[in-house]
């Protein structure tokens, strides 16, 4: 078995090759089961939470187990109570991705899961742009910080050709490292504090806050398409209301109902459902659901190339 650490699965990725992979993903048939978790008790400190979350090759769709994998993710979160001793950190946790060979079983991998679910998180937010963003998509609008933001901004400049980047208020410490980043070099980076101007300017918008995201509705740009990053935020109503929605997958999308959501990613993948039907529609992704699938490709797509 192998045991593929962070920089080697910085070493086996790009992320047009990666999406590629995650299309033809959905458009098989794995099987992914719900995933499962577990709380675990502890004194005088919040309960840590284990889960794991499986997926595997549809073996009896292909009629053999010659080929295709059998892998589980599995993360531990252990946040810490007010109350806890200081130890340094508010939460601690961990992750880690494990694939199997179809065929007999045995533990090929053993995968860095953190960095594992930023490529698989930022492919498939530039797999659902791709779909879903206007072909002449320049323009992006950054609300809100996180962590994973240079990485996703070279998964969305593998599908649309970015130019220009503004972020708000309060996103300057990231600044210096996007506009040295080796792979954004084409791109022009900014920070306002005028959201309602951004936002009409913009043709397509990142939500990278965990916060319930509250758009000037108004001032949305015709065909604008809006990235929600966080499965746990969500869009206000009156926003909602103006955009077609798309997610994941749609038998994990909570709180959205299923009348409202357009279409999953399975259903783009497969040329089920239409993404952008027009120029000047407005769109929304959701990224609900579907890591287990996503998870499960992007394992395989390390292996072979590590």
């Amino acid at each position: 078995m192998r045991i593929l650490s962070s920089d080697e699965i910085d070493s086996a990725l790009a992320y047009p090759e990666l999406i590629e992979t995650l299309l033809r993903a959905y458009r098989s048939r794995v099987v992914v089961p719900q995933p499962a978790g577990f709380s675990i008790a502890r004194p005088h400190q919040t309960a840590g939470i284990l889960k794991a979350v499986p997926a595997w090759s549809n073996f009896v769709a292909q009629g053999h187990t010659d080929r295709g994998y059998i892998g589980c993710g599995i993360t531990l979160e252990l946040p810490q109570s007010d109350d806890a001793p200081d130890i340094g950190s508010s939460q601690s946790g961990s992750a880690l991705y494990l694939l199997l060979s179809g065929t007999t079983g045995h533990p090929v991998a053993l995968l860095d899961g953190v960095r594992l679910a930023v490529w698989r998180r930022c492919a498939l937010h530039a797999l659902a742009t791709r779909y879903l963003a206007r072909e002449d998509t320049s323009r992006l609008l950054v609300i809100g910080t996180d962590p994973m933001l240079p990485s996703l901004l070279g998964a969305y400049a593998a599908v649309r050709d970015i130019r220009s980047v503004l972020l708000t208020a309060g996103a300057e410490a990231f600044l210096d490292n996007l506009r040295t980043h080796p792979k954004l070099k084409r791109i022009t980076f900014g920070v306002t504090d005028d959201l309602a101007g951004a936002v009409a300017g913009a043709d397509m918008i990142c939500c990278a806050s965990r916060a319930p995201v509250d758009l000037p509705g108004p001032a949305l740009s015709p065909g604008a398409h809006i990235d929600v990053l966080d499965p746990d935020s969500r869009l206000d109503e009156g926003t909602l209301s103006q955009v077609r929605i798309f997610v994941g997958d749609r038998n994990e999308a909570g709180a959205l109902a299923d009348e409202d959501i357009a279409a999953d990613l399975r259903e783009l993948a497969k040329g089920e459902k239409a993404g952008r039907r027009f120029y000047g529609q407005m769109t929304h992704f959701h990224p609900a659901g579907s890591s287990g699938l996503a998870d499960l490709a992007v394992a395989g797509h390390v292996f072979l190339r590590s």
